[in-house]
């Protein structure tokens, strides 16, 4: 595997232009000449195609190369490759992208970033970094945002007479019933009223908590590190999840993926759609039939607020790489102001600098245009993975697997998520809150 895996990566060939940017290690220009720094990367495809071009002026500019790993079929499979990699300490890969629910599962195996950023980490939109933080140490630096949000048909909108998108989900499942009852009597017979990810994996976990936050039932593991789950406002979140199976939403949903309901919504079957930041560009593609018929807002909240899970991905630096100093200036690089600009403007990427939250040039270029981009950090909620430690897959198994439970109705919300409270505790030996 090892051996393979070398010779891959020594075969990449890679060509490019890009952009330059921030402090950076002392790096002896002598030395530099023959490096070459390998990536793993996590990113969509735009993403990639951007930090591809200002990872190579970047290092063109100081004598170095950027080589390229394969991608991997899946997500867990770059995570087993990463563990491979550690286990062996292997030099390869220097920079390494990952998920935000990998902080503690890799934080032994990174450098810290925290000593090269100084007064640099205050730039960075509150409670970004912290994510990225694992037993005092900054092991990834967020490039861009991406959080839950929601897609809506603006022409079916003004056709049914609705003046703005949902504010609550309640509001919402009234809004997509109205909306799917008209198109279908209009003969689109397949057409739903809201489309999201019911599969039994990571996504649902993502769905189900922004649900669970919004109706004021806390999160999946508290930050006073208690398990609550079991509560009232939890469970009426669930059961009203369980509601839209079948009637506002095909009963197919409860096998979705990202991409599956993206495809519904793309084809134009679906009045409402909740999906991540970074599909914006492909909703937007020439391909898609509601590429000029659609809008986005915050996802609906209720009694606890707006809520949105956080699904950043970070690039950090293996502790086994033979040119650190190099790969800690790229990656700061990655992260300046200049280079998320850049990405802003040509990939769509919402930066994770407050500042360039605030700068109307580079928002109208990212979903979060206009009167969006002062709501940029509104309701952000994360996933336990700081919490929850390297407990973190078996904690977001359970959630997922209770939830997936209800909405098919193996067992009601109450007794999934009673259930659900117990695994939660026995998995992570933290505590029930008072009274459950």
């Amino acid at each position: 595997m090892m051996a393979w895996w070398l010779t891959v990566a020594a075969s990449m060939v890679t060509t490019a232009c890009g952009w330059g940017g921030a402090a950076s290690p002392s790096i002896d220009p002598e030395r530099a000449g023959g490096v070459s720094l390998t990536v793993m990367s996590l990113v969509d495809e735009t993403n990639a195609a951007f930090e591809s071009e200002a990872l190579h002026e970047f290092a063109a500019k100081r004598g170095y190369r950027i080589q390229y790993v394969p991608e991997f079929g899946s997500d867990d499979e770059l995570l087993g490759m990463y563990r491979q990699l550690f286990k062996e300490q292997s030099p390869q890969p220097d920079i390494c992208e990952i998920d935000i629910i990998w902080t503690a599962t890799l934080a032994d195996d990174l450098v810290d970033l925290g000593p090269y950023l100084g007064d640099d980490r205050k730039a960075f939109a509150s409670g970004l970094l912290q994510a990225f933080t694992f037993g005092g140490r900054l092991i990834a630096l967020p490039v861009f945002m991406d959080t839950g949000l929601l897609y809506y048909r603006s022409d079916l909108l003004c056709k049914y007479g609705f003046a703005k998108p949902p504010a609550t989900w309640d509001e919402l499942g009234r809004m997509a019933k109205i909306i799917q009852t008209g198109e279908r009597r209009a003969g689109q017979e397949d057409f739903w009223g809201f489309v999201w990810q019911g599969a039994a994996d990571e996504a649902l976990t993502c769905n189900a908590l922004e649900w669970q936050s919004a109706e004021g039932g806390g999160n999946i593991i508290e930050p006073d590190k208690t398990v609550c789950v079991a509560n009232p406002r939890a469970i009426r979140a669930v059961e009203r999840a369980v509601g839209w199976v079948g009637t506002i939403s095909p009963p197919g949903v409860l096998a979705y993926s990202e991409d599956d309901s993206m495809n519904v919504w793309r084809a134009g079957h679906a009045a409402f759609m909740r999906n991540w930041l970074n599909v914006y560009g492909s909703v937007r593609s020439a391909a898609s039939p509601v590429r000029d018929r659609f809008g986005v807002a915050l996802l609906p909240g209720g009694i606890g607020g707006h809520s949105r899970a956080l699904g950043d991905t970070a690039v950090g630096v293996s502790k086994y790489s033979p040119h650190r100093d190099e790969a800690i200036a790229a990656v700061r690089d990655l992260a300046s102001t200049a280079t998320q600009a850049a990405r802003a403007k040509q990939a769509g990427a919402v930066p994770t600098l407050a500042a360039l939250h605030q700068r109307p040039d580079i928002m109208d270029y990212t979903p979060l245009s206009g009167a969006l981009s002062k709501l940029a950090m509104t309701g952000i909620v994360a996933r336990p993975s700081v919490i929850a430690g390297k407990s973190y897959d078996q904690v977001s198994r359970a959630y997922s697997t209770a939830i997936h439970a209800a909405l098919t109705r193996q067992a009601s919300a109450r007794k999934a998520m009673g259930r659900l409270q117990q695994d939660l505790v026995r998995i992570t030996g933290l505590p029930p809150c008072r009274g459950q």
